[in-house]
């Protein structure tokens, strides 16, 4: 038996039935008492180990629901072309240049963001045969939503004038014709992908842990996998379960497939509490929609700076019906990434018209960004719950204001504090690697409302720092159906928690430095 006694803290439970204690008892992975010291040591055996926390605070296990762990991971081995580093074409081009790689091998870079490039537009085919005229090169857009590909990886994945479609939009064309290697949207992307060739288990494994790892230094305990196949294709799957086997998952997993890939017999959905390990798969992401700042995201009303355009949904409406719905019968979570409102209302039809069978799917929509009130209601109504990107306050705010969306819906971007009154269980998320993996300044966004440039973007969608908290602990956990198991520090509960060097008020304080994550538990362990 092992047996952990914490003294001297500040505990933040987010148990309502006992918000605050000073000592928490675990045995055995999980937590057994919660209390002054006085109280929880009489509980104690007389072989326990003791720990004095010195006045630190300490947070249930914090708890990151959409991040794409295999992506992050691999993109360090990558040229970074993100901004402000890259800040033109020949930057982009000299980083990807400058990527050690093989003769022959594929020359990949990721980030990019046309609209904080000088030349204020996206690069080319032509851009990229510059770096390498007998490489395959390959460059991601920092959404993730587009790629652009030189002649060489155009040819190698079968993408040319003759084999797509003249007016098909997610291969666009220059004025003469000629593809400009823009591959638009996830399948186009998908499709320049399926060239390159196949990751070795060993790296798949190794992309994993450096993300998960990374999140358990920054206080995370349990990541939500959106899209597991979106790098790897279903190798990934395979991964996560070896790993898992083998008890080498730094922190929990809470998969969704992506879902495009083919249901076989060996696709099980697994209900929170039946996985003996530290990953499961609960569901299955689809995408209504696109990116806002690509313009692909589908709005109800027109972009600012393009009239003439609000987005389309990325298939019609019986199509996203259809591809829900077998999930849906398998007993699967549907996870729906919707940015516009739109592909929110689009995405909502899909999970009512999947049903709710004979238990509480607790589906989700993913972002979420572009709504109204009428739209969060009808969430809540369809006990639907939402995973919110509110990171891009922060990363595109000022960009959303003055650029594509002006000031009425840009000051409802991301709608906590509406989301909150309308009763909505949510969580709040950084899409790692589309924004860094840092819990707790997405809780400062989440509080404050600052954007990169330092104006607050929707004051009134302000949300406290413990409602911040709420969101990425049992909120998240109850997205999942797990807040029986992670998410509070509670009697009964898995003793995954945060230890940070500061308080909450410090985390809520914009100008205040923030504090630090100084210990991680997960299940009772350190390590």
């Amino acid at each position: 038996m092992s047996e952990l006694l914490l003294v001297g803290a500040d505990v933040v439970t987010m148990d309502p039935d006992r918000p605050g204690a000073e000592a928490i008892l675990v045995r055995d992975g999980v937590v057994v008492a919660v209390g002054t010291e006085s109280e929880v040591a009489t509980l104690a055996s007389a072989h326990v180990e003791r720990l004095d926390l010195e006045g630190a605070t300490v947070l249930p296990g914090l708890i990151e629901s959409h991040v794409h762990p295999a992506y992050t991971g691999l993109t360090d081995l990558w040229a970074d072309c993100r901004s402000p580093g890259v800040g033109t074409i020949p930057d982009l081009q000299a980083a990807l240049a400058a990527l050690p790689v093989e003769s022959g091998a594929w020359i990949r870079g990721w980030g990019y963001d046309d609209t904080l490039l000088a030349e204020g537009r996206h690069p080319t085919r032509d851009d990229l045969d510059a770096v390498s005229s007998t490489d395959p090169v390959i460059v991601s857009h920092i959404s993730g939503h587009f790629l652009v590909a030189n002649t060489v990886a155009l040819a190698l994945a079968q993408v040319d004038e003759e084999t797509v479609a003249i007016d098909d939009p997610r291969f666009p064309r220059d004025a003469s014709g000629r593809l400009t290697g823009m591959a638009w949207e996830i399948d186009a992307v998908s499709r320049v992908l399926a060239a390159v060739p196949a990751l070795s288990d060993t790296d798949l494994e190794d992309a994993l842990l450096r993300a998960l790892s990374r999140a358990r230094e920054r206080g995370i305990t349990t990541v939500h996998d959106l899209g597991v196949g979106l790098i790897g294709g279903p190798e990934e799957l395979d991964a996560y379960r070896r790993l898992d086997a083998e008890g080498r998952l730094p922190v929990r997993v809470v998969g969704f497939l992506r879902g495009d890939l083919p249901l076989d017999g060996d696709t099980v959905f697994e209900a929170a509490g039946q996985s003996v390990g530290r990953f499961r798969l609960a569901g299955a992401k689809f995408w209504a929609d696109g990116s806002i700042q690509g313009l692909s995201a589908a709005l109800r009303a027109p972009y600012l700076c393009d009239p003439g355009h609000h987005g389309e949904l990325l298939q019609p409406q019986e199509v996203l019906d259809a591809m829900v719905a077998p999930v849906a019968a398998a007993g699967g979570q549907l996870a729906v990434h919707a940015n516009g409102d739109a592909a929110v209302g689009a995405a909502l039809t899909a999970i009512n018209r999947a049903g709710q069978g004979t238990h509480d799917p607790r589906h989700r929509i993913e972002h979420c960004q572009v709504t109204s009130t009428a739209d969060l209601d009808a969430l809540k109504e369809a006990g639907v719950g939402v995973s919110f990107f509110v990171n891009h306050v922060y990363f595109w705010g000022d960009r959303h204001r003055e650029r594509f969306l002006g000031d009425v819906r840009s000051d409802f971007l991301d709608p906590l504090a509406s989301a909150a009154a309308a009763g909505l269980r949510f969580g709040l998320h950084s899409d790692c690697p589309i924004t860094p993996m840092d819990p707790l300044a997405t809780l400062r966004t989440a509080v404050n409302r600052l954007t990169s440039g330092g104006s607050v973007l929707g004051a009134a969608e302000r949300i406290d720092v413990h409602r911040a908290v709420q969101a990425m602990t049992v909120d998240s956990a109850y997205l999942v159906h797990e807040e029986q198991y992670v998410g509070t520090l509670a009697p009964g509960m898995r003793a995954d928690l945060v230890v940070l060097d500061g308080d909450l008020s410090q985390v809520a304080d914009a100008a205040a430095p923030m504090p630090k994550p100084v210990r991680v538990m997960v299940g009772g362990s350190w390590e």
